[in-house]
């Protein structure tokens, strides 16, 4: 009973779930933990915002372009 798995799910496959559980929950901490102001300069904007934001924009880019890569080579 304890090797039964839901209808339709790909053997070995959960450890990627966790994994990615794991990742996210890593990131949560260490954005909680890094409030302070920051001054950020991108191209032509300079600005001062919490480190939380900065973080979490660069999370989100990196997500993004790790979900593209492989769709953009595979063409």
């Amino acid at each position: 009973m304890a090797d039964e798995q839901l209808p339709g799910a790909k053997p070995g496959r959960n450890w990627k779930r966790w994994a990615i559980a794991v990742a996210a929950l890593l990131l949560v901490i260490f954005v909680a933990q890094n409030a302070q102001q920051v001054k950020v300069d991108f191209l032509w904007v300079h600005t001062t915002t919490p480190l939380i934001f900065a973080l979490l924009i660069a999370g989100l880019l990196g997500a993004l372009i790790g979900w593209l890569a492989p769709r953009l080579r595979r063409d």
